[in-house]
């Protein structure tokens, strides 16, 4: 099917399935389509059109794999098709809330694999889609293939959340994992975590701290009901770890990964929020937790502890969540999830004298 050919929708008459559009077609949006038209794809999902800025050059190379879908590198075509759910896997270079918005207000809805239109845009893009009657999923954009979205949506919507203590950046535990294996060689733990897909070439972001803090604001709103920005959570680099820090954390019998914390007072509204590189004892569940693995301990006023791990980074782990993502849509495509009404913390802070005392 030639480039722009929209005349179709790729449903034999008589489909059920959910037509499904894929905005931007690189690793991850790749992926994506590879988990919607491979082998055990799921049954009520049909991938029928793929927008990318490169449509014609990408098409050709996928020609077997993607057969008789239609491409575009127009995104308005992709607005004004019938397709009914919009996968948002641009690059972070293409103004992706733009995207999300229009395909709301063009009655699609949408899931996204992009934490910052989530940590800077989720509120008024899901008052959006209610308004719209319409669904914003972004699972995958918040812990990969670890399901802290749902978990703290939906299984304890009930309760009340505590506190959260999480590796939400899977390059930066890839980078401190390996750098623990390479006797804190850190320039070879990013070189191995490049090579495997996990990290960018530069992964300032990550180690810095904003990856995992653009996270910890959408935890915040999840957990808490808080609107906090990413800017507002203190961040201590992991860039500055060094080998004689994993020797000191070995002979207390642990290591260091980077941890992002929150909990809330709820009675003196403060919220404590930050990310670090800590201590973290062998007998923690963030200790074995290797390459882009992410991990998090909730703690709620009635279940108690919860634990949950996943892959963080990579391709195929953010196509899964995302895949799962239009599988609840798909299921119920006339729900309408309300947005959710946030508040402001009368404090924030950071760090307290114990937790700097284990950070390293």
């Amino acid at each position: 099917m030639g480039l722009n050919s929209f005349q179709t929708s790729g449903n034999s008459p008589g489909d059920a399935r959910c037509r499904v559009g894929l905005l931007g077609f690189g690793p991850i949006g790749l992926a994506v389509a590879r988990h919607l038209t491979g082998p055990g794809a799921p049954p009520t999902l049909n991938l029928t059109h793929i927008y990318d800025r490169r449509a014609r050059e990408k098409q050709g190379r996928q020609a077997d794999l993607l057969a008789g879908l239609c491409w575009t590198d127009r995104f308005d075509d992709l607005v004004t098709s019938d397709v009914e759910i919009l996968v948002d896997a641009v690059p972070a270079s293409e103004p992706a809330s733009d995207y999300v918005r229009a395909a709301l207000l063009a009655g699609k809805s949408v899931v996204t694999t992009n934490k910052l239109v989530v940590a800077h845009h989720g509120s008024k893009l899901l008052t959006l889609a209610e308004r719209q009657g319409r669904q914003l999923r972004f699972s995958s954009a918040i812990g990969g293939a670890m399901p802290i979205v749902r978990v703290l949506a939906d299984a304890l919507a009930g309760d009340r959340v505590l506190a959260v203590d999480a590796i939400l950046s899977g390059a930066s535990n890839a980078i401190l994992a390996r750098m623990d294996d390479l006797d804190g060689d850190i320039d070879a733990a990013v070189a191995d975590a490049c090579a495997h897909g996990y990290a960018d070439v530069d992964p300032s972001s990550d180690l810095e701290g904003w990856d995992a803090a653009a996270k910890l604001s959408v935890v915040c709103a999840l957990a808490f009901g808080l609107r906090v920005a990413p800017e507002q959570i203190e961040m201590r680099t992991s860039a500055r770890v060094r080998p004689e820090d994993f020797k000191k954390a070995r002979l207390r019998s642990g290591t260091i990964r980077q941890i992002a914390h929150a909990d809330f007072d709820r009675d003196r509204s403060v919220l404590s929020v930050w990310v670090a590189p800590m201590f973290v004892s062998k007998t923690s569940p963030f200790a074995g937790i290797t390459g882009p693995g992410n991990a998090a301990r909730i703690t709620a006023a009635h279940a108690g502890d919860i634990v949950i791990s996943g892959s963080g980074a990579g391709s195929e782990a953010v196509a899964a969540a995302a895949a799962g993502d239009l599988v609840a849509i798909a299921r119920d495509r006339a729900a309408i999830v309300p947005a959710p009404i946030l508040a402001d913390p009368r404090q924030i802070s950071g760090l307290s004298d114990h937790q700097l005392a284990e950070a390293v």
